[in-house]
């Protein structure tokens, strides 16, 4: 046997709070603003609404919550999300949005109007270090911990926000203009998707080769609106992050989200609308290493989409594709009912949402005041630009004009800037370190003009040329041209572009392999490069509803424009069509004459329900999800030992600091040993120091003492490069015991030490015995060992079948994992006078595996010299 893996991967077979609101019709439980008055410093965001931190005074508070966080202690009342005017005024820069106002040497204070996780500061501040982590959120920061060394920027008339994050789009088809396919709809993507699925429908022409120069310009367009990072399922190198691409995170400490485009295996445009045998099965594996996972379910209108919802959800279908889990944000859910997203609740699963792409290709999108009323959260994407929104901004304008011209204003602007800022950061597995303007975060930031729109309108409605500043990791890749040329950014070689008569930078030759002008002359030819305020948009996808049922869109008789008449509309003021999975008639799951699309209880007869969380309180613990140290585990005392951000409820290392959910530093022997004080649970990320001491065809093994419990496995899949036998290695990675072999799988490898001499010899066994018996031998499992004279005492310890096995003295057998050499063909009574190697486990048994001739010292039979 030449690998130490016992199986292969594919074979693994993946093993609300109390408290109850009585909700009306009509109340979604959203939450309301209050206003609060301050003075002083804030050098945090405070949990759930209840104080701002430092000597901010609020006058409002989250009702029913001590302290807005500090535990339900009655009917379940949603957070409230507060306004603080801080003291003093922010100076309006002369020109442009933002101007340095004093220069430092270290770090940039940014102030202005901040949008906080669950406070808005009028005239407050943001203050990022050198290595572009945010310190300091709230009134004051110039008085926070490197306040005074700070760059400080005033945007008297800007909006702080998050930067923009897109959870869904197909960049690496930046390479086609927007298709128009004039009034034709379908009711599944295969029917445009694939020639002759559909006798009566045609198919729409694509092509997915965009060169890499095409998917620059597509990154610079979203770039340009604000978009700091983006699940892409593609990229390139240099501008935004790509999140669902391990190569493309930019620096980014997370794990890859997986953008699962045909989760039940359907690419050849198999459609099934009550059975489940799509030939291919679901790669559930995948998931459970990840913190997103991103599949397309139910794109489309009809049963055969409906369908993917029951084949993606449940384990009672052969071949168990339940797909449902916390790391899992639905891309589309068109043809999906109440009890669909009642399920996804319960999982904390996502929606992502990406109405102009809907609109044009089924002319109806997903029921996103339904899913709302169900307390998923909603984030917004642009799909791709064939039948999407060229960049982000535009799709918060679909998104906006589908709110107040069809779904009656259900969503609030806090609600809409939600969905391209916390929500997206939580559909993509990356909240904990990008997504909110919080104290530890990466200073991903855009900075918008408010000049006209103010607040979270000045976000929702702004175009390119309203893009003041854009942060990565608190390195500026766009802005206004004055601001970056200041010393305080050091940009001013990043090229000039005028954007809607504005003048920008963009810092592309800066930060990629090519130029602004070769990025927009590869990009123009698809799309305009930037929107700007009155553009007419010239064949941008419609986002206006549209299909034969109902061609005259909003009328004075219908007011909704779904094709039924107010009288006998169920939501007459929520855009409700009837879907042919609706089987005749809107949408009513509780009967109850109140249509799903405007019933705040859809699961429940009347007007008055319980509900235990809202879509921005997903665990139901009173705290906005974005200021919520264990966003998904209900924890109202929000109780954080090790101060690095993640409560200790969800913590797996809640004494030792691992701030942005990165890995947990641990001794060797403490992820070894299952009784060791701090042990984490199989499947957390963890990051151990050690020499490597083996290096197999799939991994290496590494060990940071002589002691016990010392040694571990990393399994690489692939043969391990650069690196050799003595060298000291940082691993991060996620443990897992595989078939009762400890591990670290995925893992990132750093050579901390290039020295190829161990600093420690072999542990010395007296007895061969003790490292096969399962008690005494567990300790020693993956280190270096040594045992002495032994005889052969069966030659094929497997026979008839031959695995190059041997056993010798104590029941010990000697295996060839890391010495392909190693075989059989000594005779039984052999001599050793010693045997060196790494202590193993495999197939039910404790082995021996050396790693070279030097390791096996013979007496008799030497065939390995």
């Amino acid at each position: 046997m030449k690998h130490l893996r016992i199986a292969p991967r594919s074979a693994l077979a993946l093993l609300l709070s109390s408290g109850l609101a009585l909700v009306a019709c009509g109340d979604d439980g959203e939450t309301t603003s209050s206003t609060s008055t301050g003075t002083g410093t804030s050098t945090g965001t405070n949990a759930g609404g209840g104080g701002t931190g430092g000597d901010a005074t609020t006058t409002g508070t989250g009702a029913g919550n001590e302290g807005g966080g500090g535990g339900n202690v009655g009917p379940y009342v949603p957070p409230t999300y507060e306004t603080v005017d801080c003291a003093g005024t922010v100076p309006v820069a002369s020109s442009g949005t933002c101007a340095v106002s004093s220069d430092g040497t270290s770090g940039i204070l940014l102030r202005g109007t901040v949008l906080g996780p669950d406070t808005l500061y009028k005239d407050g501040g943001v203050l990022i270090d050198e290595d572009g982590i945010i310190q300091c959120v709230g009134c004051d920061c110039a008085t926070a911990p490197g306040g005074d060394d700070a760059s400080v920027v005033d945007c008297g008339e800007g909006v702080i926000s998050p930067g923009l994050i897109n959870p869904h789009d197909h960049i690496t088809y930046a390479n086609n203009a927007p298709y128009d396919n004039g009034t034709t709809r379908y009711e599944h993507r295969h029917e445009w998707r694939i020639e002759n699925v559909s006798a009566s429908l045609p198919a729409i022409p694509y092509d997915n080769e965009g060169t890499t120069v095409q998917i620059l310009a597509a990154e610079l367009r979203f770039l340009m609106g604000g978009v700091t990072s983006g699940a892409t399922a593609g990229g390139a190198a240099g501008l935004m992050r790509n999140v669902d691409q391990a190569n493309r995170l930019e620096g980014l400490p997370v794990k890859a989200a997986d953008s699962d485009t045909f989760p039940l295996g359907d690419a050849n445009g198999t459609m099934r609308t009550n059975n489940c045998d799509y030939g291919n099965g679901t790669d559930e594996g995948d998931i459970a290493g990840r913190d997103g996972y991103l599949p397309h379910v139910a794109e489309g209108i009809g049963l055969a989409a409906r369908n993917e919802f029951v084949c993606t959800s449940t384990d009672s279908i052969t071949d168990s594709h339940d797909l449902l889990e916390r790391q899992t944000a639905i891309i589309h859910a068109i043809g999906m009912k109440p009890a669909d997203f009642e399920m996804m609740r319960d999982e904390l699963a996502a929606v992502i949402w990406s109405p102009r792409s809907n609109i044009v290709l089924y002319g109806n999108t997903a029921p996103i005041t339904l899913i709302d009323a169900m307390s998923v959260p909603i984030a917004l994407g642009t799909d791709w630009l064939l039948s999407g929104s060229s960049n982000l901004l535009r799709e918060l304008a679909c998104a906006d004009s589908l709110n107040s011209e069809y779904f009656g204003g259900h969503f609030s602007d806090l609600e809409l800037w939600r969905m391209v800022t916390e929500n997206a950061a939580m559909a993509t597995g990356i909240n904990k370190v990008v997504g909110a303007l919080r104290p530890g975060y990466v200073a991903d930031i855009a900075v918008f003009d408010a000049s006209v729109r103010t607040d979270f309108r000045a976000v929702i409605g702004a175009n390119s040329d309203d893009v003041a500043l854009v942060l990565r990791g608190g390195d500026a890749l766009f802005g206004d041209a004055a601001l970056l040329s200041e010393a305080a950014f050091g940009k001013a070689a990043c090229e000039d572009i005028s954007v809607c008569s504005r003048a920008k930078k963009a810092c592309v030759a800066d930060d990629t392999a090519s130029t602004l002008a070769a990025v927009v002359a590869a990009g123009t030819p698809f799309f305009q490069m930037f929107t700007c305020e009155g553009d007419a948009l010239a064949g941008e996808p419609s986002c206006t509803p549209y299909r034969s049922a109902y061609p005259d869109g909003i009328t004075a008789g219908d007011s909704d424009g779904d094709g039924i008449a107010n009288a006998a509309d169920l939501c007459p003021t929520a855009f409700d069509p009837i879907r042919p999975i609706d089987e005749g008639e809107q949408g009513d799951a509780d009967a109850d004459g109140i249509g799903d699309a405007c019933d705040a209880c859809p699961l429940d007869t009347g007007i008055v329900c319980a509900v235990t969380s809202v879509a921005a309180d997903v665990d139901g613990d009173g705290i906005f999800n974005a200021a919520d140290g264990c966003p998904e585990d209900a924890d109202p005392s929000q109780e954080d030992t090790d101060g690095d951000g993640t409560n200790d409820a969800c913590d797996p290392c809640p004494e030792s600091p691992n701030p942005g959910g990165t890995a947990c530093a641990f001794p060797i022997a403490t992820v070894r040993n299952p009784a060791a004080s701090g042990h984490p649970a199989d499947g957390a990320t963890v990051a151990v120091v050690g020499h490597v001491t083996a290096i197999g065809e799939e991994g290496f093994t590494i060990q940071d003492s002589t002691n016990p419990w010392s040694g571990i496995y990393v399994f690489t899949f692939d043969p391990p490069t650069g690196i050799a036998v003595g060298n000291e290695v940082s691993v991060t990675g996620t443990y897992e015991e595989f078939f009762d072999l400890s591990e670290i799988s995925d893992p990132t490898t750093v050579v901390l030490d290039a020295g190829t001499t161990l600093p420690y010899a072999a542990v010395s066994i007296a007895s061969p015995g003790t490292l096969a018996t399962a008690a005494t031998a567990e300790p020693y499992e993956s280190m270096l060992v040594q045992i002495g004279a032994v005889t052969i005492t069966t030659l094929n310890a497997d026979a008839p079948d031959d695995f190059d096995e041997f056993i010798v003295t104590g029941g010990l057998r000697i295996n060839d994992g890391f010495f392909d050499a190693l075989d059989n063909t000594c005779a039984v009574a052999s001599q050793f006078t010693s045997i060196r190697g790494i202590h193993s486990y495999g197939f039910g048994n404790y082995k021996l595996e050396p790693r070279n001739a030097a390791d096996i010292v013979h007496v008799g039979c030497q065939p390995y010299l």
